[in-house]
């Protein structure tokens, strides 16, 4: 199992003070905000540009129910052919908030504290949870030679490359 490592350097608080008595009531956010590069499965992912962030929060009594879009551009580098590329993430936030002190561990919700929402960390969850298994510059990306360590997207190598799959080495000889 592969553990994701990331610290969070955004700090988004959103004050719901307006909806702390006001079921029903909406705030809508909108907001742009550079982060700084996070390390993801041993991967350093630099953001270029800022965090992009729309969504509302709901009050729902003593629950606030936050839902939005996440934007990004990252700059990662490629598995294959180990060249840096541009990524774009679109993420979702579906979270809900509620008090401290009406808290339960066995619950998905979030607990907070005060007249504000801090939203960051689940902004930074929803644009890791769109990265692709594997990170390639494009589908078709040739990746570098196993032999002279040629990048093939950019030039053609001379090593011989015949990749047989040593149970069906057989059946090449076969073929002469």
């Amino acid at each position: 199992m592969n553990f994701v490592k990331y610290e969070v350097t955004l700090t988004v608080l959103i004050n719901i003070l307006k909806l702390k008595n006001a079921p029903g009531e909406k705030l809508t956010f909108n907001f742009s905000k550079q982060v700084e590069n996070i390390e993801v499965g041993g991967q350093l992912l630099k953001f270029v540009g800022p965090v992009e962030v729309t969504g509302e929060i709901v009050s729902r009594g003593n629950h606030f129910e936050v839902k939005g879009e996440t934007r990004a551009k990252i700059l990662a580098v490629c598995n294959n052919c180990l060249e840096p590329f541009e990524l774009t993430l679109a993420g979702s936030l579906e979270e809900v908030y509620t008090r401290d002190e009406d808290f339960d561990v066995d619950s998905e919700m979030i607990g907070f504290t005060g007249d504000t929402l801090n939203i960051e960390p689940e902004v930074i969850k929803s644009l890791i949870l769109e990265l692709p298994m594997r990170l390639v510059c494009s589908p078709e990306c040739r990746g570098l030679c196993q032999q002279c360590g040629a990048n093939l997207n950019i030039t053609q190598c001379n090593c011989q490359h015949d990749n047989i799959d040593p149970r069906l080495a057989v059946l090449k000889q076969l073929q002469q």
